[in-house]
């Protein structure tokens, strides 16, 4: 079927999504996912999904506000507790409903990021970033060696800092390929210290902790720092759960440092006063 708007015109799009979200034709969802209209597909899930989160702020300031009119005895328990279950009932179905949304937008967001062949510049990006951390860790090694560099080091140094590369996706100009260095760098570290912090708390005296168990307190300590859109954007990579990725990242950071090793579907702490250094390093 063709459908009945054009590719730029996003207010009829978004009449129509929205009739597709509760109607449920998998063939409608092929024509929405068609090269011509999978982007702009794309940006009208994504706004309904920042007007579900807009809607979500509200009802949050409205119970703020409820929880005051009662302190201050402007309302009764009685009126309070209604208005309370008549939100919960509300945000049931609005969950419901995002669930579902999420769910079109991670296809509909993969198809388009092939399209526009957003995976292969972000495993250059990868690429690129890996590169300069190399060159970066190369520059702390001879200095922090008390090495003299060679001219070769000096230049390969310069090439870091004048390298740039072009800025996130959707903002315009381009970034110094040195501060994205820095940034993953600092990121990195970050979640190499929340990751020493746990497997010291975890493993007390013991001389190893259980991925499982480890993976449990990751998740609760990872997650609530994510956002939506985080999430979102790495699932419709379908490379699977960000907050797990996070943790590979983290954990072969630590390895690489010598502070753990892997042993069956356990991690030992090889250098436990390198892990208390690390998890004492409070990182942004």
């Amino acid at each position: 079927m063709a459908l009945p708007y054009t590719p730029d015109d996003d207010q009829a799009a978004a009449r129509f999504v929205n009739e597709a979200l509760r109607g449920q034709d998998p063939e409608v969802w092929r024509d929405l996912a068609a090269d011509a209209y999978v982007e702009q597909t794309d940006r009208v899930l994504l706004a309904i999904l920042d007007r579900i989160a807009a809607d979500r702020a509200h009802r949050n300031a409205e119970r703020d506000t409820a929880r005051a009119r009662l302190a201050a005895g402007e309302i009764t328990r009685a009126d309070h507790d209604r208005e309370r279950a008549e939100g919960g009932e509300r945000a049931k179905r609005t969950a419901h409903f995002e669930a579902l949304v999420r769910e079109h937008h991670r296809l509909i967001a993969a198809k388009a990021r092939r399209l526009r062949g957003d995976d292969v510049r972000d495993e250059l990006m990868s690429l690129v970033i890996a590169l300069g951390t190399a060159i970066d860790g190369h520059r702390s090694a001879v200095l922090g060696g008390g090495g003299e560099p060679t001219g070769a080091d000096r230049a390969l140094w310069a090439r870091l800092a004048e390298l740039d590369v072009p800025a996130v996706p959707g903002t315009a100009g381009r970034t110094s390929l040195a501060a994205l260095v820095e940034r993953h760098t600092a990121g990195q570290d970050h979640l190499g210290s929340v990751l020493a912090r746990i497997v010291l708390d975890l493993a007390g005296d013991a001389a190893s902790v259980a991925r499982a168990d480890l993976l449990e307190v990751w998740k609760r300590k990872v997650a609530p720092t994510l956002t939506a859109e985080e999430k979102a954007d790495f699932a419709a990579r379908g490379k699977g759960s960000l907050v797990t990725e996070r943790l590979r990242k983290a954990v072969a950071l630590l390895e690489r440092r010598g502070l753990l090793a892997r042993s069956e579907q356990r991690l030992d702490l090889l250098d436990r006063p390198g892990l208390a250094e690390l998890a004492a390093a409070r990182t942004p």
